[in-house]
C-alpha cells in the first residue's frame, strides 16, 4: 500500500528537528505514526541526511516480538549509530520493552542523537520524569482529518462536499481503511483487525483487564453514549444484567482512553468555572470504528459533536466541555495568548427552537470571548449578537 502523504505531521516534525527533546507521537494503532516516520526519514534524506545516519527500527516488526531486554535493546540501537555525524533514530513502540526510558535516555545521553519515536499507549510525565530533561514532546496523531480523507479518496469532480462527508462518516478515517476506498467487506475487515489489535496488545495487557466480553459491551456502550455527560456509574447503569463494579468500569474505560480508542473531554461547571469530578464526555477515535461496534450511523448533532471534537483535537489547543445550565459547549483555550472561543454544535438552525437551543447557551457566558455555531444547515447566517455561525464542510475542509 501507498504512504498517505501527512503534511500536517510532517511539518509538525520538521518545526522540531536537531530540537534536544525526544519526541514521540501518539495515537491509537493504525493512525499512521509508522508511515508518518517512514516519511520523515525520507525527507531527512532529501535534506542531505546520510543513509547511515537513519536508524529507523520497527519493535512491534515480528523480528523484534522477542525483544524484551534492555541490555539488548541497547546493543541493537548502538550497533547502528552512525560513526561520523549526528544520528537521527527513529523508533516504533519501544515502550514494548522494558525499561525503554533509560535505553533512550542513555542513547540521547551516550550518542547525542535526535530521537523521534511512537507509542500506542499513553506514556505518562511520571513515566519518563526521571529519565528525560527536559521532558520529551508529545504529538497526537490522529486519523485522516475530512480533509485529508479527500485528498487521498479523489472523488471525481461531479461529487460534492455533502456526498463526500457521508462516505467520511461511513468508512472513518484510518488509513488502512480508506485505502480499500468502496469495497465495504474489505473496510470492515481492516477496521476489524486494526480495532482487535488495539484490544489485544494495548488494553488488554493491562493490569486486571482480562474479561474480553465485558470490555467489547462496555466499549459498545461508550461508543453509544458519545456526546452525553457521563460517569463510571452512569455507565454502570447502562449494563441489564451483572453490572460490573465502578472500579471495573473505571479501569476498562481509563485503559480505553490510554489506548487512545476514546477521548474523555473533562466536564467545567460555568457556575463556579471548576472541573466536575470524575465526569467527562467520551468520544470515539474515529467513526468508522464507532459503525464497526454499533452499528452505521445517520448524521445526529451527537456526530456532528464528534466531528468537531476531532477537528478541534488536531489543533493542538486546549479543550473542555463547559457545562450551562443543562446544555453544555465547547471551550476551546489558546493559553499561550490567553485566547478563548466556545463552540455549540447544531444540526439545523431554520427554527426558533432550535435557535434557542443553539445560542441560549452561548449567550449565557457573559464575557467577550468569540462564539462560535457550527450546523449543518446551509442557509444560516451570523446571530444579530455577534455569535459566528459556520457550516460544518466549511470547518472541516479548511486548512
Amino acid at each position: 500500500m501507498s504512504l498517505i502523504h501527512r503534511p500536517l505531521y510532517l511539518n509538525r516534525l520538521n518545526g522540531l528537528l536537531e530540537r534536544d527533546e525526544v519526541k514521540i507521537l501518539v495515537g491509537a494503532r493504525g493512525v499512521g505514526k509508522t508511515s508518518i516516520l517512514d516519511m520523515f526519514a525520507q525527507n531527512l534524506l532529501l535534506n542531505g541526511v546520510k543513509r547511515e545516519n537513519i536508524v529507523r527500527i520497527d519493535l512491534d516488526a515480528l523480528a523484534f516480538r522477542t525483544l524484551n531486554d534492555a541490555e539488548e535493546f541497547f546493543d541493537l540501537i548502538s550497533a547502528q549509530i552512525a560513526d561520523q555525524g549526528k544520528t537521527y533514530l527513529l523508533l516504533d513502540e519501544p515502550a514494548r520493552v522494558p525499561n525503554w526510558q533509560m535505553v533512550i535516555s542513555g542513547v540521547k545521553n551516550i550518542f547525542g542523537a535526535d530521537i523521534y519515536l511512537t507509542s500506542s499507549v499513553e506514556i505518562s510525565t511520571e513515566d519518563v520524569a526521571e529519565f528525560f530533561d527536559p521532558p520529551p514532546i508529545f504529538l497526537n496523531v490522529l486519523p485522516l482529518s475530512f480533509l485529508e480523507f479527500q485528498n487521498f479518496y479523489r472523488f471525481p469532480e461531479e461529487v460534492g462536499l455533502k456526498e463526500r462527508l457521508e462516505v467520511y462518516l461511513k468508512i472513518g478515517g484510518m488509513p488502512a481503511a480508506v485505502q480499500m476506498r468502496a469495497n465495504e467487506s474489505a473496510v470492515t475487515s481492516m477496521l476489524m483487525n486494526n480495532f482487535s489489535a488495539s484490544l489485544m496488545c494495548d488494553v488488554l495487557n493491562g493490569v486486571g483487564i482480562t474479561d474480553y466480553e465485558l470490555l467489547i459491551n462496555l466499549t459498545k456502550k461508550v461508543y453509544t453514549q458519545i456526546s452525553a455527560v457521563n460517569s463510571f456509574s452512569n455507565f454502570r447503569k447502562l449494563f441489564d444484567e451483572r453490572p460490573p463494579k465502578v472500579a471495573t468500569v473505571e479501569s476498562y474505560i481509563e485503559r480505553l482512553r490510554r489506548a487512545y480508542l476514546v477521548y474523555a473531554v473533562p466536564v467545567i461547571d460555568m457556575r463556579d468555572n471548576m472541573p466536575i469530578p470524575r465526569v467527562a464526555k467520551y468520544f470515539p477515535v474515529d467513526l468508522g470504528y464507532q459503525n464497526l461496534m454499533i452499528g452505521q450511523q445517520v448524521l445526529t448533532n451527537e456526530i456532528l459533536e464528534c466531528l468537531v471534537y476531532l477537528e478541534i483535537l488536531r489543533l493542538e489547543v486546549g479543550c473542555t466541555i463547559f457545562r450551562v445550565g443543562k446544555s453544555t459547549v465547547f471551550q476551546i483555550e489558546r493559553s499561550d495568548i490567553g485566547d478563548k472561543i466556545y463552540i455549540n454544535t447544531a444540526l439545523d438552525l431554520g427554527s426558533d427552537a432550535a435557535q434557542d437551543a443553539a445560542y441560549s447557551p452561548l449567550r449565557a457566558i457573559k464575557n467577550l470571548f468569540a462564539r462560535w455555531v457550527i450546523t449543518t444547515d446551509e442557509k444560516a447566517t451570523n446571530s444579530d449578537d455577534g455569535i459566528k455561525v459556520t457550516n460544518v464542510l466549511d470547518f472541516l475542509s479548511s486548512e
